[in-house]
């Protein structure tokens, strides 16, 4: 009996290892509590607008609701995946026009999920070699990451904004 005890609490050891690894760099170690703050605080705003309202957009030139919700899924992760792996791909967003409230908070939770784990991933000599950012500016990795959070907080603030539009009291603010 002690043996399965000492088996099952080493095996849960290594699955919360493997579920939270140690971050590679400084700078993820430092900006982490304030990444994970941000997304959980994306994903409270996705999950407070009512499915019926997922349409709503305040203009004509406007995005909706879920475009604006898939727009930061979307880019959150192919930022970090440019800036922090190397993962230089197109952009093309998806459409996820007629899916469901449900689908589009699924597609944010585990783009944010895997940006998070590229960010951990990413080692200390990478974090602080230069990249050329969109401006043709060249930057330290870091600082180039720093534009994910930006663009996280600005298209969050833009949905939250949404929600206030309708009526609806949005969800607290977080800190970490």
């Amino acid at each position: 009996m002690k043996n399965f005890i000492t088996l099952i609490v080493f095996l849960s050891a290594v699955a919360a290892y493997a579920a939270d690894p140690e971050p590679k760099s400084q700078y993820v170690k430092d900006i982490l509590p304030v990444w994970e703050v941000s997304t959980q605080n994306a994903l409270a705003v996705a999950r407070a607008m009512p499915a019926d309202l997922y349409d709503f957009k305040p203009s004509d030139s406007s995005m909706t609701f879920s475009e604006q919700i898939v727009h930061i899924a979307y880019t959150s992760l192919w930022l970090t995946q440019r800036f922090a792996a190397d993962q230089v791909q197109e952009y093309s967003q998806p459409d996820f026009s007629g899916k469901s409230k449900e689908e589009v908070v699924a597609y944010l939770e585990g783009n944010l999920k895997k940006a998070t784990e590229l960010l951990v991933a990413m080692p200390e000599e990478k974090a602080q070699e230069e990249v050329k950012v969109f401006s043709g500016k060249m930057l330290k990795r870091y600082v180039a990451l720093m534009f994910v959070q930006d663009h996280l907080a600005n298209h969050r603030a833009k949905a939250n904004l949404y929600i206030r539009m309708n009526d609806i009291k949005p969800p607290a603010y977080g800190f970490f």
